[in-house]
């Protein structure tokens, strides 16, 4: 972490004080204590032009003592007390021309008179331009009330930093991005107030909770607040009445709290009190109270005393109770006030507060309350709540154990229900559709005796779709969706299959229908709300297939909007931000979204396919298209696993990944290699737009057997992509620069941009070997565009550049020499001899003109280092 912290987000004000001094020979800057006013001040002494710059720093100790601030200057004085102001006022000017010397008095209000006397004699005999800084509420000295009079001066308002302000300045000081979670976190918490941001970020970093994972700094926990910063933010609130900080204390239990409770609980008059303090903001309009600063809750939490906030807790819960209507949120904050409260804990209240918090997708909030209702009594019922929200959160083989275990003594309509719950957490959280498929088989009966079934077969469809039969998916989903039998939770999972269905099928129109069904179905019923996140990826992902990037986009830019400050779903829309982006070609976006998805997602391991897994794949796959070759194996080695077991869902998206990797490293045969058996994959299957997607990565790759079978696809895919992924095809295998560009403008057209940086500098090749010379020189140019546009730095355009000298062969070997072969592993990699692979490097100097490996190794990579 930075030492010194840069100026941030104060250009505009460092310009008006700038014209201002020039202007009017003083100003004022103004703003609430810890904004930064100092810091602006002192950045004005920096970047001034006068010849001496003075600093004068007035403070609460000094203002009992005459000219105490100016202590410094008063030393060599005469005992004469009339002739003491010009004696001081020399000292500080001494023999330069007036208006030459910059006085800058910090924390003007704490001057005693007889110093704010010497700084308005400064001012108003035009010795010297003067900047004061002054906080917000505080009462100034008489002479410096009568200088700023009537608008006298200029006066400043320093405000707060923007959250976008706080991001620059934390990322420069982290050297390093910051997890977007956190930064709100970090804006909520300070309120863009430069000095608790300051004191705040030491601390969490000291602690360890503010650290690095997976390339993104990530904040974890609660701040448990230093004596140091304690006692800053507690100076403004110890001075305040009792029964102010008795309303502090309510909010510090409950923030925000309903307005009638407030008023019952602490009175209307102290509520007043509060507010004129700037210590809580009042929402006429919901009826609401908050803290003004979350950190004055902090604050009190570590001041008022455990038995204080465990008996204040009781009454706050008791009062919202006591409200006519309980919405969700309420019901939460309800149970989590009753978690750590005085007297007995109500089971109900903790399961029916579980539920709601699922409902709101606060899923670890949602264990917590769970297994308090589960402790405090709640029976089977509790249990069903408490395993339900484990499975949401990736509570893995754990969960799956007390499901099973109340399965055995379930019978009927709660055998069946059970069995639903249980099987959809073992295929979409524990990876293991066979055995969801056989807990489905064994509560057949049961489902059958009290109207399950529909919702089974629904159920049952998303597992056909994971296990990579969609057309058997569509059909099952669409016979049990047909009525309106089906449990909300089991309908999502039936429509989860016909999105998956209808996007592998390559069907965009019907996955539209279906996704915008899903949509609907988790506004309507809530229960089914948490699910709408990983309806979007599997929405993304089948427009990704179709070519309908801007849409999958969109879909992203939406969820995410919806998203809480949830680690769960703020891994999941991190993860749909980034695959957007990787769909759209923009590559360096994608990848920090991917990493904000890991550093998030790392806190749920349990879950077989997980997002942790998801991200690092696409997070692999989007640094081998930028041609980090390195930073894309460690993450593979990390974080991705093979996807070929039983679940097939993801395999052509891994094995795409590898493909790119071996591409990166330079392994082009394995790179088409891996993408036609991929394609295969996808096409015993039935999986035909997967298979597109795969046929036009090996295209991409230099592969020219793929036109004829997507040809054959392009009249059974919908969407842009097929006929893209044909045209490109179709002009490699015929060596056509023209149709390769006419290639580029329909990958361009839809979106993708990395395809048509690949066949544009395919085309580039192509043209220059028929002599085009032209027509070769703009399609290069093109690449280069595209390239800078999109991040990307592909085998296939760092090729260009040297294919009129080097076969595709040599690149190939001098790539693999390049990430750290030797001969030997080069010939095993390429099924080749060692003697092969050193007449390669021999005739590849020849051609370069150079001498060494390493220096081909260069001319290949476009290193300032090959030779001219």
């Amino acid at each position: 972490m930075a030492s010194a912290w840069p100026l941030i987000g104060r250009r505009h004000e460092l310009a008006l004080t700038h014209a201002a001094i020039a202007e009017s020979g003083a100003v004022v800057l103004t703003g609430a204590a810890g904004v930064g006013k100092s810091r602006v001040a002192r950045e004005v002494l920096e970047r001034s032009q006068y010849r001496i710059a003075r600093w004068i720093a007035a403070t609460q100790t000094g203002r009992s003592v005459p000219l105490g601030a100016l202590a410094q200057f008063a030393g060599d004085c005469g005992p004469d007390p009339l002739r003491r102001v010009q004696e001081v006022i020399d000292a500080l000017i001494g023999d330069e021309p007036p208006m030459t010397v910059l006085v800058c008095v910090d924390d003007a209000h704490l001057l005693d008179e007889q110093s704010a006397f010497v700084v308005s004699q400064l001012v108003e005999r035009r010795i010297a331009p003067v900047l004061m800084t002054i906080r917000d509420g505080e009462a100034v000295p008489d002479a410096i009330a009568s200088l700023c009079a009537d608008g006298r001066r200029p006066r400043i308002d320093i405000a707060p930093l923007t959250a976008g302000d706080v991001t620059a300045l934390l990322e420069s000081v982290l050297d390093g991005p910051l997890e977007s979670a956190s930064v709100q976190r970090f804006w909520s918490y300070t309120r863009g107030n430069a000095l608790h941001l300051r004191q705040l970020i030491a601390d969490e970093v000291a602690a360890g909770r503010l650290a690095q994972r997976s390339g993104v700094w990530i904040w974890d926990g609660a701040p448990r607040l230093s004596p140091s910063l304690v006692e800053l933010i507690g100076s403004s609130i110890g001075r305040l009445a009792e029964s102010v900080i008795d309303v502090i204390d309510v909010l510090a239990v409950c923030d925000p709290v309903e307005l009638t409770v407030l008023h019952g609980l602490a009175g209307a008059s102290e509520l007043g009190a509060a507010a004129e303090h700037g210590l809580v903001a009042v929402d006429q309009v919901a009826g609401l109270v908050h803290l003004a600063h979350p950190l004055f809750g902090e604050v009190r939490r570590d001041q008022a005393g455990t038995a204080r906030l465990r008996n204040l807790r009781r009454q706050v819960a008791d009062a919202i109770g006591m409200l006519p209507s309980q919405s969700p949120v309420q019901l939460v904050r309800r149970g989590v006030l009753a978690m750590d409260a005085d007297g007995n804990r109500d089971p109900e209240l903790l399961r029916s507060a579980a539920e709601a918090a699922l409902q709101l997708l606060d899923l670890d909030l949602a264990v917590q309350l769970s297994r308090c209702a589960v402790q405090a009594g709640g029976g089977r019922a509790a249990q069903l709540t408490h395993a339900l929200a484990l499975g949401m959160v990736g509570g893995g083989s754990g969960c799956d154990d007390m499901l099973a275990a109340l399965m055995a003594t379930a019978e009927g309509g709660e055998l069946a229900q059970i069995a639903l719950m249980r099987a959809a957490i073992l295929t979409w959280n524990m990876g293991k559709p066979h055995t969801a498929e056989a807990v489905l088989d064994s509560a057949s009966e049961a489902a059958a005796g009290c109207g399950l079934a529909p919702s089974c077969d629904a159920l049952r469809a998303s597992i056909w779709a994971q296990l990579g039969r969609p057309q058997a998916a569509v059909e099952l989903a669409g016979t049990a969706l047909a009525g309106n039998a089906v449990q909300p939770l089991a309908a999502m999972f039936g429509i989860w299959a016909l999105v998956i269905g209808h996007g592998d099928l390559g069907d965009v129109d019907h996955l539209r229908e279906a996704a915008a069904r899903g949509y609907d179905l988790a506004l309507s019923a809530p229960e089914a709300s948490q699910l709408r996140f990983s309806l979007g990826l599997m929405e993304i992902v089948g427009l990704r297939l179709a070519g309908a990037l801007e849409s999958a986009r969109s879909v992203a830019a939406r969820l995410r909007g919806q998203s809480q400050d949830v680690d769960v779903s703020h891994a999941v829309t991190a993860m749909l931000t980034g695959l957007s982006e990787l769909c759209c070609g923009d590559l360096i976006s994608a990848q920090r979204w991917f990493r904000e998805s890991l550093a998030r997602a790392a806190k749920f391991p349990d879950l077989s396919v997980s997002v942790c897994e998801l991200s690092g794949l696409w997070l692999t796959t989007a640094l081998a298209m930028s041609g980090n070759r390195a930073a894309a194996q460690d993450v593979y080695d990390q974080t991705l696993k093979t996807f070929d077991g039983e679940i097939v869902l993801w395999q052509s998206e891994a094995r795409l990944a590898q493909a790119w990797l071996h591409a990166a490293n330079g392994s082009t045969s394995l790179a088409v290699a891996f993408a036609i058996d991929a394609a295969r994959a996808a096409r015993k299957h039935g999986r035909p737009a997967r298979e597109v997607v795969c046929l036009q990565a090996a295209t991409q790759f230099g592969s020219t057997s793929s036109a004829d079978r997507l040809r054959e696809l392009s009249s059974a895919v919908r969407g842009p992509r097929a006929d893209a992924a044909y045209a490109h095809a179709r002009a490699l295998r015929k060596a056509d620069g023209h149709g390769l560009l006419a290639a580029v403008g329909r990958y361009e057209a839809f979106g993708d941009r990395v395809a048509a940086v690949d066949a544009a500098a395919q085309a580039a090749v192509v043209l220059d070997k028929r002599g085009q010379r032209e027509a070769s020189i703009a399609a290069a140019a093109t690449a280069r565009r595209l390239a800078t546009e999109s991040g990307a730095d592909t085998v296939t355009f760092r090729s260009m550049r040297c294919s009129a000298v080097l076969t595709r062969r040599q690149r190939e070997v001098i790539a693999l020499a390049a990430s750290g072969l030797s001969n030997r592993e080069i010939a095993d990699r390429l099924v080749t001899s060692v003697r092969t692979v050193e007449s390669h490097f021999l005739r590849a100097c020849r051609n370069t003109g150079t001498n060494t490996r390493d220096e081909l190794i260069a001319f290949l990579l476009g290193d300032d280092r090959a030779p001219s």
